[in-house]
């Protein structure tokens, strides 16, 4: 995750939070000019969060969808 003193922070991690209640488990962020995606390390879903002047957004089908790895392995258990 980013640093704490990165002005975004809250947006990573509402970003994260909203990909755990799906089953993702996101790995490393990697920034871009006005942007940071993040893949789920399970079944490799990515979310991205961008950061326009206005109101920063997020989207993709880690907040979108249920982590399809995620919930094979909860089946099988």
């Amino acid at each position: 995750m980013p640093e704490v003193a990165d002005p975004f922070v809250g947006l990573y991690r509402m970003a994260v939070f909203s990909a755990a209640l799906r089953g993702h488990g996101l790995g490393e962020w990697h920034r871009g000019q006005g942007f940071a995606r993040a893949s789920c390390i399970l079944c490799g879903a990515e979310v991205r969060v961008y950061f326009p002047a206005l109101q920063p957004e997020m989207d993709g089908p880690a907040i979108e969808q249920e982590c399809t790895r995620n919930a094979v392995a909860g089946k099988a258990a």
